[in-house]
């Protein structure tokens, strides 16, 4: 073992020390999360363990990146969301995968087997949405054994979930954060540094010390099919790195083509690796460059950044701490039977706060109402420009040269028939299309209007709420607001980004959209509830026998104009359009009230995400001042020995940090 070695790990074993004494200084004066929080650093650091996590939005590239790095297809990749697990990915001889469940059971698996088991195979949006939230519920994580130079020396890969995914494993992907002692940060070129990626970065990244970030930026090879002007979009992309990411960014942002970068080392079509690699290919992605900078930090960087590590943990825990403090104190000379007198005082405003929820839902109501009264409207409409159009569309089906002597015979009868029928899908199919399309502008318009409505209640809800916290604390201390998003949203925008998640939208389409701003979050939000209540409307209209079905019985006359000319031709094509004036109109007029049953039942989301909105803001505010009182009751009970504990532990993190900012120097 080398003299630095040597030094680093004796300066690493001393900072997990330091950390075990912190813990024991807290006591019972915090929650159990503080103290386990140093422990595990203080054990991981013992291991050895260097946790390096990648971190990313759905469909940013992130599975992809990590399979470039191992050199083969090994997590799986897909359009839905799909690491719907933790994934660690640490150094072995041999490959192989151990999922391990929540009560203990360890499944071995191959490679092959696990990604057989674990990638979303299904076909439609609505079955992929269940699989993620229900499928790997039982599962705590996969660790998948792989032999990359990289991973040797305790080094461990740990891939999550995006963070646009099921909330409950974008909460779990979070509180992976203070585990990191690095950070991969995937975005993507084709929308760079979304909303929701900046306000992670500043939000969950920044507070907790983590600057030891990589920006591997994917998709660069798009931008040649989705920009006239490629490499001025991607110096864009580079200008607004820099202002953004700033001096975290200098020398770890690199943009690249995850893709090619697999290609180059994975031959897909013999399903194998290549040998040899594609060197110069996988030089012009990009992959190259990150993977020398990502080596780098882990021979040369990594000790340092690891104590570094350890001295954020225990300074971001002595600030919560000095907070709890400093709680205690403010609340010293307030009662128990004070606060609690003055909460049932606020009753009458929770009572308000409810009132706006009955505000929000009656709006809701009448949007859904105006809304598939719009979708049965239009839909009745395309039936009768159907009518209109379809003998001249007839008219014009290409049959293939089949002539009268087709008629003759059952078969020759059953080929035209054929024919004629798959002509008349697709004629179909275009119209049901283009009518989709028309869709989205008016529904676009109708959540506009819809948010519009609402924002003097949800204005009115804040100005409430924040008027319940400063009433309940009476100036007599400092009282946090309730957590949101970011204070300087809307709070109807705040309402909205749960009801569009609401809306059987991906989460790809909602961080699509919120890269744009919010305006383009309900576009995308229009986008797909048009086609979703399209389907839904003919699906009502026509039930179990389609369009051809329906219209079935204009197939013997329809043939008859191909074999027929001049006058006569006129004439069945008139009598064809005789025979089918007002059958579709009266389908539709017969149909309207389940269509309008179908289109409000999957609009009903909406009315239910609203009203739930409000109502959680609604209970954080309630929680928030329970939570107090139970603190209060808390320090009341031995203000004068507490007041002293907590001198002693601030004093001792004083203290041992001092020696873990030297042992990181």
């Amino acid at each position: 073992m080398t003299s630095v070695l040597d030094d680093f790990v004796r300066r690493r074993e001393r900072a997990a020390t330091v950390l075990d004494t912190l813990a024991d200084s807290i006591g019972d004066l915090s929650e159990d999360r503080h103290a386990t929080q140093l422990r595990l650093a203080a054990a991981r650091a013992r291991q050895g363990r260097f946790v390096v996590l990648l971190l990313g939005c759905f469909s940013s590239g992130k599975s992809t990146l990590l399979n470039a790095l191992l050199g083969r297809p090994v997590l799986p990749v897909k359009v839905n969301p799909c690491t719907a697990i933790l994934t660690e990915v640490v150094h072995g001889e041999e490959p192989g995968v151990d999922v391990r469940f929540r009560d203990g059971r360890v499944e071995a698996h191959t490679i092959e087997s696990f990604l057989e088991a674990y990638q979303l195979r299904t076909g439609s949006e609505e079955e992929a949405g269940a699989e993620v939230s229900d499928r790997f519920g039982d599962v705590d994580r996969a660790v998948v054994r792989w032999p990359l130079d990289l991973l040797e020396h305790g080094v461990v890969l740990l891939d999550t979930p995006g963070l646009d995914d099921d909330p409950t494993r974008t909460a779990r992907t979070l509180s992976s954060l203070p585990d990191a002692d690095a950070v991969i940060f995937t975005l993507s070129a084709n929308r760079f540094l979304t909303e929701l990626e900046r306000k992670t970065l500043r939000r969950d990244l920044l507070p907790l010390g983590l600057t030891n970030l990589f920006f591997p930026t994917t998709m660069v090879d798009l931008l040649q099919r989705v920009s006239t002007d490629p490499e001025g979009e991607l110096a864009r992309i580079r200008a607004q790195a820099a202002e953004t990411l700033g001096p975290l960014g200098e020398g770890r942002f690199f943009p690249l083509n995850a893709r090619g970068a697999l290609q180059a080392r994975w031959d897909r079509s013999a399903n194998g690796p290549r040998d040899p690699a594609d060197e110069a290919g996988l030089e012009s992605t990009g992959m190259a460059a990150f993977e020398d900078a990502l080596e780098t930090f882990l021979i040369e960087e990594r000790g340092s950044a690891q104590l570094r590590h350890l001295l954020g943990t225990a300074k971001r825990i002595h600030d919560e701490l000095g907070r709890q403090a400093g709680v205690d104190r403010a609340t010293a000379e307030t009662s128990v039977e004070e606060l609690k007198s003055r909460q049932a005082e606020l009753e009458p405003k929770f009572e308000e706060l409810a009132r706006i929820q009955s505000r929000v839902a009656r709006t809701v109501d009448h949007f859904i109402s105006r809304t598939k009264t719009v979708i049965w409207q239009d839909l009745r409409d395309l039936m009768a420009r159907a009518e209109h159009d379809l003998p001249d569309a007839v008219a014009e089906f290409d049959l293939g040269g089949l002539a009268g002597l087709d008629l003759i015979t059952e078969s020759g009868r059953a080929r035209v028939e054929s024919r004629l029928r798959n002509e008349l899908e697709q004629w179909l199919e275009g119209r049901v299309r283009q009518w989709q399309v028309s869709l989205e502008p008016k529904l676009e318009k109708s959540l506009s209007d819809l948010r519009n409505e609402l924002a003097a209640d949800a204005r009115d809800f804040d100005d409430i709420a924040v008027g319940i916290v400063t009433d309940f604390a009476g100036g007599a201390f400092a009282l946090p607001a309730p957590e949101v998003e970011d204070k300087d949203v809307d709070p109807v925008e705040r309402w909205f980004s749960v009801a569009v998640g609401a809306l059987l939208l991906s989460p790809g389409t909602v961080a699509a959209g919120w890269s744009e701003g919010y305006e383009g979050a309900m576009k995308g939000a229009a986008g797909r509830l048009g086609v979703r209540l399209a389907i839904l409307g003919i699906g009502a209209l026509l039930g179990p026998i389609g369009w051809v079905g329906l219209l079935l019985y204009a197939i013997s006359d329809a043939v008859l104009l191909f074999l027929t000319g001049g006058q006569q031709l006129r004439r069945l094509r008139g009598h064809l359009a005789q025979q089918l004036e007002g059958r579709l109109v009266g389908q539709a007029d017969a149909a309207r009230e389940e269509v309008e049953a179908r289109v409000a039942e999957n609009l009903r989301p909406i009315r239910d995400a609203l009203v739930a909105a409000a109502g959680a803001e609604a209970e954080d505010v309630r929680a928030l001042l329970d939570q107090t009182i139970r603190e209060r009751e808390t320090a009341i009970r031995d203000a004068a020995s507490r007041e002293a504990h907590w001198t002693a532990v601030l004093e001792t993190f004083d203290r041992e940090i001092g020696e873990l900012t030297e042992l990181a120097g």
